[in-house]
């Protein structure tokens, strides 16, 4: 085993300590390193979202005229401001469940949006609106299928969906229909209707929504670099320990 010895100083750990250290010591540290990795990951991601919503609003007609329908099309778009042209299909809305608000709560009206002069929809969300009590009395959400513009942000939407579909519960049973969750392939299938792979969060100024506090993206990068200097101090702390508890005092 080690066996040092530095001025009136013994260093001489036995083989467990030693082992433990050995393994301890670089696995909290590389913990440390990944949280550090994680920070620089959302730091890219917050530099993109900065580029998208510095962008001018992108014409999703347009845009879907070019052929730019799939996800990876999307991928580069998402947090920019898009205008659309069409029509909503009031008939056929969705009421996202366990959605609150100052602590109360309610649900997100989920409206497609029927895109002009093309065969495609978009899911828009209206915002967020009251439970009150028992869920087949909500707020009167129906919507003008008028042709309009209007204007908001676009988002990634990778939940899975839970259709609730308790006949006893008349929103459950026909629509608006209550959903735990959103997965735009088993919406399409549901509407049958080919949604583009985003969901809209409608511009606040727009006078066909609910309430629409949206919450920006957090990247969390201050809590990454908090949990790193946790670990590393962790790895120091122990190192010192090994140190301090193998080490004696050689008397004179």
């Amino acid at each position: 085993m080690i066996r040092l010895k530095i001025g009136s100083y013994h260093f001489a750990p036995k083989l467990i300590p030693t082992l433990a250290a050995l393994v301890f010591v670089p696995f909290l540290a590389s913990l440390g390193l990944w949280q550090l990795d994680r920070a620089d990951q959302k730091r890219v991601i917050d530099n993109g979202i900065e580029e998208a919503q510095q962008k001018e609003a992108l014409n999703l007609n347009n845009f879907i005229k070019r052929g730019k329908t799939n996800t990876e099309d999307f991928s580069k778009e998402i947090y920019r401001t898009a205008l659309l042209s069409g029509n909503y299909d009031g008939n056929h809305q969705f009421l996202l469940d366990n959605r609150t608000h100052h602590g109360k709560a309610g649900f997100h009206v989920l409206t497609p949006f029927l895109l002009e002069n093309t065969n495609k929809a978009i899911l828009i969300n209206r915002g967020w609106i009251t439970y009150q009590g028992t869920r087949d009395n909500i707020p009167d959400i129906n919507i003008n299928q008028n042709t309009i513009k209007i204007l908001g942000v676009m988002k990634r939407q990778n939940r899975a969906i839970v259709l609730n579909n308790n006949s006893s519960n008349k929103i459950e049973c026909s629509y608006p229909r209550l959903i735990q969750s959103i997965k735009l392939v088993e919406l399409s299938k549901e509407l049958k209707l080919e949604l583009l792979p985003i969901v809209i969060e409608l511009n606040k100024n727009n006078n066909t929504g609910f309430v629409r506090e949206w919450q920006p993206y957090y990247g969390s990068i201050d809590k990454h670099n908090a949990y790193a200097v946790q670990w590393f101090a962790m790895a120091v702390i122990l190192l010192f320990l090994f140190i301090k508890l193998n080490t004696t005092k050689i008397k004179l």
